[in-house]
């Protein structure tokens, strides 16, 4: 697991959090608060919270919001008790202790020890007081970047979770609808057949430098039937008697294969038996390999492979997938994607 920092932390709640994050993933603990007594004897945990309201709030939560590190605070702030994990490193306790929560919490004692961990800000020297507002201004510009990033990132995810979760994973609808979004942000033209014609043809009519292929998409738990081919090759010889349709250059079949392995487990090529493949009249493409050429935004290799050389130039920029809602009805992903 990889924990995170909670929200509403201040300062030092959050310098200690930050600190335990570098722990292995195997050694987080879930906290549980249980209102018993213990046994005060030698060798015996002491009672831990003190009898008394109070609240347990996160410092660092898992994945489910649990928390894993906290701070109990009694209903009369007469104290604050840290809960971190077993075996963390004491030195680093003992850092965290000095340098960031007695400042906060009970600056008195160190005032009375005469520490230089803390200052009167009223006896600072102009130069010392202006390089500290320098240090705050930074610190806080460099949150507001970090929070910026944060939320790009989070876009980024929400579009590309959906299309890699189908290109990896999907079957049936979902699949088609990642293939479909691939190729469109390659600038290709995509058509929804089975909107039009049902079954009686392939999945997607796809257009390109004046070249137009039929794409069928097909997904297999395990290695792939040896027929899937015969599917598309079936399409290919019936569209000719469809209504209202134009000729096709050729067609290609789109195969997620061996979904039930991890996607680095599988086979890199959809058929691995070299004669077979060697015979096979029609282009096989993963769409595991399709979903590589789309993260890396490797646009002229996704229409090399669908359309072969078209000799035509990657334009500069390029509309993204189901930009028009009420077309597709289905969510947008983004609203342009630049090479």
């Amino acid at each position: 697991m990889s924990p995170a920092l909670a929200d509403g932390l201040d300062h030092a709640e959050h310098d200690l959090g930050t600190r335990l994050l570098n722990r292995p993933p195997d050694t987080w603990f879930g906290l549980t608060y249980l209102m018993e007594s213990s046994s005060s004897r030698p060798g015996v945990a002491r009672v831990w919270p003190p009898p008394g309201e109070g609240e347990l709030r996160p410092i660092l939560v898992d994945g489910l919001g649990d928390t894993v590190a906290g701070v109990w605070m009694p209903a009369d702030g007469s104290a604050r008790w840290f809960v971190v994990p077993h075996g963390t490193d004491q030195r680093l306790l003992v850092e965290w202790l000095v340098q960031h929560a007695l400042p906060v919490y009970v600056p008195g004692a160190l005032t009375r020890a005469r520490s230089t961990l803390v200052r009167d800000p009223a006896l600072a020297t102009n130069a010392e007081a202006r390089l500290v507002e320098t240090i705050a201004e930074e610190q806080l510009a460099h949150e507001r970047r970090q929070t910026e990033l944060q939320q790009q990132l989070a876009a980024l995810r929400a579009v590309a979770d959906p299309l890699r979760d189908g290109l990896l994973f999907g079957t049936g609808r979902p699949l088609e609808d990642a293939v479909h979004d691939v190729l469109v942000a390659a600038g290709v033209t995509v058509t929804r057949l089975d909107d039009v014609y049902g079954t009686k043809s392939a999945d997607l009519l796809a257009e390109y430098g004046g070249r137009r292929v039929l794409v069928e998409v097909k997904s297999a738990n395990n290695r792939p039937p040896q027929s899937l081919p015969d599917k598309l090759i079936k399409h290919l010889n019936t569209w000719p008697g469809l209504t209202g349709t134009d000729p096709v250059d050729s067609g290609v079949l789109v195969v997620n294969h061996q979904i039930k392995l991890p996607p680095a487990q599988r086979d890199a090529e959809v058929y691995t038996d070299r004669a077979f493949a060697d015979a096979l009249t029609v282009p096989v493409i993963g769409s595991a390999r399709l979903f590589d050429w789309w993260r890396r935004e490797d646009w002229n290799a996704v229409r090399h492979a669908v359309f072969g050389d078209t000799g035509v130039a990657q334009p500069p920029e390029i509309a993204v997938p189901d930009a028009d809602q009420k077309a597709s009805g289905r969510p947008g992903l983004l609203s342009r994607l630049r090479r």
